[in-house]
């Protein structure tokens, strides 16, 4: 029965049965496509893990975003100042100034792909409420005009203006603004920005975003360090509706302007 067992002598006099060998054999081959698998798998996790998030204090308070802020804040400012001026007939209530900074994080759209972090763009929004009385197509009237005059100009139809169900009467303006400031990345230079400008009568309050949910959201969850105020003053919608009984209408306007950082 010597002959049963077929041998395989090496230089160094070893020996391996062919049984051996085979299976030997069969195991590299197994052992390559399962390296690869588990290497690409590897990979696979490596790519879909998150980008890092950008330091929103750090770029909020970086020289860019001081400079961009100061140009900007001047810029709605005046525009907001001059309209005020120009309405003898309102009184002035309040205004909600929110400046803020923030990145967005945008999860992946496909198994493999990276979840991403926005670069850390700015807002500065002024929302300004003035109570008045009078007939109200005539002070619409007179508004646009004021508007008009200021450079504002009127995105559709205003000049017959409806209250919708809600009590309250939209009209969509463009601003005129200056880029002499760092814009968000990857956004084209505009020489307009859209206003919103909102008129109500009693009981009914302007309903136009002043940053004041975006604001309410972040104290929920400070510790996710999306957001940064560069600036934070309300005036609530209870605030505002102090305007009646002694006034019989509310006009609000908020102006929005982002602004870029170095980061």
């Amino acid at each position: 029965m010597e002959g049963a067992v077929r041998t395989i002598r090496f230089m160094d006099g070893g020996s391996m049965s062919a049984g051996a060998k085979t299976a030997g054999g069969c195991a590299v081959i197994l052992a390559v496509p399962l390296v690869w698998f588990g290497v690409s798998v590897f990979s696979s996790f490596q790519r879909m893990e998150p980008e890092s998030q950008p330091d929103v204090v750090k770029a909020a308070q970086s020289a860019t975003a001081r400079s961009a802020d100061q140009a900007v804040s001047a810029q709605v400012d005046s525009r907001v100042g001059q309209v005020r001026a120009a309405l003898p007939w309102a009184a002035y209530l309040g205004t909600t100034v929110a400046d803020v900074c923030q990145t967005v994080h945008t999860p992946s759209g496909s198994f493999g792909a990276r979840s991403t972090w926005s670069p850390v763009t700015c807002t500065r929004t002024d929302t300004v409420y003035e109570a008045f009385d009078g007939d109200l197509q005539q002070r619409l009237a007179q508004l646009d005009g004021v508007l008009g005059g200021a450079g504002w100009r009127p995105l559709g139809q205003v000049a017959a203006p409806k209250q919708d169900r809600s009590g309250v009467v939209k009209l969509p303006y463009y601003v005129p603004i200056t880029r002499d400031f760092t814009p968000p990345t990857g956004t084209a230079a505009y020489g307009e920005q859209a206003c919103q400008v909102e008129v109500t009568r009693a009981p009914h309050l302007p309903d136009l975003d002043d940053g004041t949910a975006a604001h309410d959201l972040a104290l929920k969850d400070p510790s996710a360090g999306t957001s940064y105020y560069r600036a934070w003053q309300p005036y609530s919608p209870a605030q505002v509706a102090t305007a009646y009984p002694a006034h019989s209408a509310v006009v609000a306007f908020t102006l929005s302007v982002r602004y870029g950082t170095s980061g």
